[in-house]
């Protein structure tokens, strides 16, 4: 009696960890159609520039005064629908843009694509 219910116990125990082994969506790694240059120099550069340093006539932001850690947050911000609001900076108008960049194949991932700003701005 006690080894038959050691057996289901075990048997329980192995269910609830595979099940949520399959269920944790975040051990998955997303793949990206585009790298972060290809993703810069084909949509954002049109805005913002070679070196970051925005368009006045755009009214485009400079991202070249910024640390890797505040690009990351802005990248967050604008494709995350503005939560944290972390540069002061109204995202609305990249918010919408962003979506249609998506929606052709410019996503990123936002802490890869900071470091790629970063790095190219100071250079």
């Amino acid at each position: 009696m006690i080894k038959q219910l050691s057996t289901i116990t075990l048997a329980a125990v192995a269910m609830v960890t595979f099940s949520a082994c399959a269920g944790d969506k975040s051990a998955e790694t997303k793949t990206y159609s585009k790298t972060t240059a290809e993703v810069y120099q084909q949509s954002c550069i049109k805005c913002h520039g070679a070196d970051g340093a925005g368009k006045a006539e755009k009214k485009t932001p400079k991202l070249n005064d910024r640390t890797a850690g505040e690009l990351e947050q802005d990248l967050f911000d604008v494709k995350n629908g503005g939560t944290n609001q972390s540069s002061g900076t109204e995202h609305e108008i990249m918010e919408h843009n962003m979506q249609k960049l998506i929606d052709k194949g410019y996503d990123y991932d936002v802490k890869a694509m900071a470091e790629y700003m970063y790095g190219t701005f100071k250079k």
